[in-house]
């Protein structure tokens, strides 16, 4: 199996005084992948020369923008100098020379800084409440931003691969200033405060031959049901999946609804973003569950794109033995049985992983699964420690 390392472009600065790019060679890695576009974030840094806890930039692209991007302009990130190449440039010119594949992680619907200016283009639950986080792409300006900036970071010589993070609808679940919350929806709640009832995609469920108007109600109603006539000392079980909500008694048809309406801008995306950027293979992040709004797509949404894209099961808080289960849920297996290649990304943090063992089981559970990739999260937030312990064993 290959082995990447995701990366920052002041994490590419710093390695200059830790051995470059050619230290994550030798110590195994065959491919690097930098943040082309990314959001905000405080990060505690464990190396960094310049300090331990960084701001990131919000909603920013670490490229010197060239496209026409419509309503939705880019801001260029601090990182990008006055004169020279920007940080996508770089690492293009440099991961060739030494040896190393050259990966633009690129986030598109995530971006606060432009859903704080254009609310309007941004995901509206059924109770009217917008998420400034997240760009709805049902919205024709915001797929025109994402066309765009597939467009200028596939431009990019030596970027091999374009990997797609929040391509799809973001919903409730997103760590947003000080979540506070009396219990933690999931399952049915999450997907009724998930679902965007925007004019784009009111539309879009019109064109689809469905009601939006009454998805809308029935989302409202799921919502009062769990909450305003919910008890926070006793909060109601939400059925997990349609098959629980059918054997539940609950009708889940408002839910049917948004899914397809979901597919039809994934559809809209997928065929947006390889003609923007042909001379790249694309790779598109994934979750194996339905109704996932995170910023991974729902592997069946995702089954949009043609086989030959790589489908990137990213399990940042889940251990050896629970990625073990999201490779086995059908949706992967799906995607796996169409021939689409399969990578995990994983952050090798406890108290996820623990040792040497965990690591090995997350290898061989890989390789049980047919997955031709590992991509480790996150060389910044990582000890060289760590780094160099995880590289050993999964190339054991």
């Amino acid at each position: 199996m290959r082995l990447c390392l995701y990366l920052h472009p002041f994490d590419l600065r710093a390695l200059a005084g830790h051995g470059g790019l050619a230290r994550v060679r030798d110590l195994g890695f065959d491919e690097v992948a930098i943040a082309a576009s990314y959001h905000d974030g405080r990060w505690l840094m464990p190396w960094h020369p310049e300090g331990r806890v960084r701001f990131l930039d919000d909603g920013t692209v670490h490229f010197r923008p060239l496209t026409d991007y419509g309503e939705l302009p880019p801001l260029t990130s601090a990182e990008v100098p006055a004169d020279g190449p920007s940080p996508l440039a770089r690492l293009a010119a440099e991961a060739g020379a030494a040896g190393l594949r050259a990966r633009a992680w690129t986030v598109f619907t995530h971006n606060s800084r432009l859903g704080a200016l254009r609310p309007d283009l941004c995901v509206q639950n059924a109770m009217g409440d917008v998420y400034p986080y997240a760009l709805c792409p049902a919205q024709p300006a915001v797929q025109r931003y994402v066309a765009a900036l597939a467009r200028d970071v596939g431009a990019h010589d030596g970027v091999q691969t374009i990997e797609l993070e929040a391509l799809g609808q973001m919903g409730w679940k997103h760590s947003s200033h000080h979540d506070k919350a009396s219990f933690a929806p999931a399952g049915l709640l999450d997907a009724a405060l998930s679902a965007c009832f925007c004019p784009a995609c009111v539309r879009q469920l019109a064109a689809l031959g469905r009601d939006p108007a009454a998805a809308a109600a029935a989302a409202r109603a799921c919502i009062a049901r769990a909450l305003t006539d919910g008890d926070a000392l006793a909060p109601a079980r939400q059925p997990a999946n349609a098959a629980d909500a059918a054997a539940a008694g609950v009708d889940v048809g408002w839910l049917d609804a948004v899914l397809a309406g979901r597919a039809a801008t994934v559809r809209a995306l997928a065929a947006a973003v390889a003609a923007a950027a042909p001379r790249c293979a694309l790779a598109a992040q994934v979750h194996p569950q339905p109704w996932f709004t995170g910023s991974q797509l729902a592997a069946d949404a995702a089954a949009a794109f043609p086989a030959a894209v790589e489908r990137v099961v990213t399990a940042y808080g889940e251990g050896p033995d629970a990625i073990d289960r999201m490779l086995a849920a059908a949706p992967i297996q799906a995607a796996r049985h169409a021939g689409s290649p399969l990578r995990v990304c994983f952050w090798p943090k406890a108290p996820q992983f623990t040792g040497d063992e965990d690591l090995v089981k997350l290898r061989d559970a890989c390789r049980r699964s047919g997955v031709g990739a590992i991509a480790v999260y996150h060389l910044g937030l990582l000890p060289w420690r760590t780094i160099e312990r995880v590289a050993k064993m999964l190339r054991a």
